[in-house]
């Protein structure tokens, strides 16, 4: 046997010999060079992102390698040698696009597009304004090999040469024998099975189904309008609603020493663009970023915990305050699931007979925002259209000075209580302030080494939003309505990519040994605080997130809240989870996986911990699904239409 092998290895190899280069792309050896050169720009993708921070995974590798034998294979069909060439160009092509455009997407917001996001087309001035940002050099190889080829056609180097010749190569009736055996031993069912298994944690699906498995399940779910839910009728999502409810006042019962302590108040929510934790109390070059922010949470109350519930979109930060509910993770709740019946603030706020206005400075289709606060009880709501002043813009986007002198001036003050959700957005991706009239005026930091880089141009965006956010402090004075408004302002998600070198030197790590459990944590933690008058010198370390912002505020007020799946910041709580599947607690961190200690990165062996420790970390986990699955049952299947009361 090993003699014959031997003998078949040689013949091989003579026969790789005897094919002249200039004659390769005309043989089925075309088939084995493409194949390989696809691995290669697989590998590319999957080496640059946070996929394989830990090294080369040979799993995902292996399971990438059927999918691209499995997708190759159809072109041993094509007797002629310059259709099959042209084929699998396109092949080639397309996959270098998708590969691209996922990288390009993940860099500028940590996650893999889905192609139901086909349908926000009409945000792409958005990104296409970060893309410039988020173009590296190395991003070349994935379609270096065409000018290559067309070089080597112009020099004579190569040719496709007109062939029919259909009879199969040893190798290739080799490459068809693996096809089959990876369908026989399911390695492809199986990547298609752990890609749904982690339908709501793409870093996951891409991870263990690979990039090729994902985008397989998403076109699939996108086809056939696949609905995942664990709790299908409202009875079913009501009954597990209340377990978790009864579970979180268990774990961390209801504290009654605030609540209703500023009824009869105003209330006003902030909500800054990209603002992260970090930059609070933070400096750079002896002067503080954020000078306004610190004073306001050192003065009132401080939340230094408060993550996003999602790794998506502004308007997801919307949907998770507004309704207490998950965003889900491709960014739908706006744009596909707006006209949905939720328990919202709005409704709660005019329950008790506050006047309600919203603002945002972008246009009103911005995210569908016409339509989805059409549905909401809003009396007045401000769009980009709707202002006066518009001469300071950031792209499509009112600044943020402008947004709140013009909001605040136009607050009746005489017309009972109100409550105001602002939606600041000057500090948003790619960060440069084009636009800002006298910018060094109001941009008061040296960023120094970091000029010119996202994380200088980050913190001077920050910078600007904190100036600002000092305008609207005194506007609010100017209006005599301090001492009588609940005021919470906080980020609506991350801004700095999550293993930007630079970020990873400002925050204090090694670039080669970063804790990479706390890099995952100061992505999702955002700015966050908030002033009640009365209550004074607080600091809020517990977990939260935005789901949590409405039953707080409601409670504060003494106004009924029905449906929220978040719980009182002041009453505590022991995790909080994000809507793939991440779980933070004060001293750890769930990856979907494993835990990790947030203090030094290392993965938290469950098995020499203590029982008490090892048995909350696993609720957490159980609660966690639960808790995503009630939100999720509710916002997908509209559970709440004709039976909230």
């Amino acid at each position: 046997m090993k003699i014959k092998f031997k003998e078949f290895m040689s013949n091989l190899k003579e026969k790789i010999k005897n094919v002249e280069v200039e004659e390769l792309l005309s043989s089925r050896w075309y088939i084995l060079i493409l194949g390989i050169i696809l691995i290669i720009k697989t590998i590319l993708f999957y080496a640059d992102t946070v996929f394989f921070k830990e090294g080369i995974w040979l799993w995902t590798i292996r399971q990438t390698s059927f999918f691209i034998v499995i997708l190759l294979s159809p072109l041993l069909l094509f007797r002629s040698s310059k259709t099959r060439f042209i084929v699998g160009q396109i092949i080639n092509l397309v996959i270098s696009l998708v590969l691209f455009a996922d990288e390009l997407y993940f860099e500028y917001a940590s996650n893999i597009i889905s192609v139901m996001q086909a349908g926000n087309i009409q945000y792409k001035d958005e990104i296409l304004a970060a893309i410039p940002s988020l173009l590296k050099l190395r991003q070349i190889l994935y379609f270096i090999d065409f000018p290559i080829l067309i070089l080597l056609f112009i020099r004579g180097t190569i040719s496709v040469k007109k062939r029919k010749n259909f009879e199969f190569k040893p190798v290739f009736i080799m490459i068809i024998g693996i096809a089959i055996l990876c369908s026989h031993y399911k390695f492809v069912p199986e990547s298609l099975d752990l890609v749904t298994g982690y339908i709501y944690n793409k870093n996951k699906s891409v991870r263990y189904g690979t990039i090729y498995g994902y985008h397989t399940v998403d076109i699939l779910n996108a086809i056939t309008n696949s609905k995942t839910v664990d709790y299908p009728t409202y009875d079913e999502a009501k009954k597990a609603y209340d377990e978790l409810k009864e579970y979180q006042n268990t774990s961390n019962p209801e504290k009654i020493e605030y609540k209703g302590i500023a009824k009869g108040m105003n209330c006003i929510s902030v909500q800054l663009e990209s603002i992260q934790n970090f930059v609070i109390n933070a400096q750079i070059n002896g002067k503080e970023i954020t000078p306004n922010l610190n004073k306001f949470f050192a003065e009132n109350i401080q939340i230094t915990n408060m993550h996003a519930a999602s790794y998506t979109t502004t308007a997801d930060s919307e949907h998770s305050m507004i309704n207490s509910m998950y965003p889900l993770e491709n960014g739908e709740a706006f744009s596909k699931y707006y006209s949905n019946t939720y328990d919202d603030i709005f409704k709660r706020f005019k329950s008790a007979n506050y006047t309600n206005i919203y603002a945002h400075g972008n246009y009103r289709y911005f995210w569908n925002r016409g339509n989805v606060f059409s549905k909401y009880k809003v009396d007045k709501k401000y769009f980009l259209e709707d202002f006066e002043d518009t001469s300071e813009l950031i792209r499509t986007y009112l600044s943020d000075e402008l947004l709140y002198k013009q909001v605040m001036d136009g607050l009746d003050v005489n017309n009972g209580n109100f409550f105001l959700d602002m939606v600041a957005a000057s500090s948003h991706k790619p960060f440069e302030l084009k636009g800002i009239i006298n910018k060094e005026q109001k941009v008061t930091i040296d960023v120094g080494k970091y000029k010119g880089t996202p994380l200088g141009y980050y913190l001077e965006a920050c910078n600007y939003a904190d100036y600002a956010f000092g305008i609207f402090l005194d506007k609010l004075k100017e209006k005599g309505l301090y001492d009588n408004t609940v005021v919470i302002v906080f980020g609506d998600h991350y801004g700095m990519t999550m293993y930007d070198e630079d970020f990873i030197e400002y925050l204090g790590e090694d670039k080669e040994h970063y804790n990479d459990a706390r890099m995952q944590f100061e992505f999702t933690n955002v700015a966050c605080g908030m002033r009640v008058p009365g209550l004074q010198n607080i600091r809020i370390e517990d977990p939260v997130s935005k789901i949590d912002i409405k039953p707080t505020l409601l409670s504060l007020l003494g106004i009924e809240d029905k449906i929220s799946v978040g719980k009182n910041m002041f009453d505590g709580k022991p995790y909080v989870v994000i809507s793939n599947g991440k779980i933070i607690t004060k001293d750890y961190l769930y990856d979907g996986s494993n835990w990790f200690y947030l203090s030094d990165g290392k993965q938290v062996d469950l098995e020499t911990i203590d029982e008490e420790t090892k048995n909350k970390l696993n609720d957490y986990v159980t609660w966690s699904v639960k808790e995503l699955g009630v939100s999720n049952s509710i916002v997908v299947e509209n559970l709440l239409k004709g039976n909230l009361k």
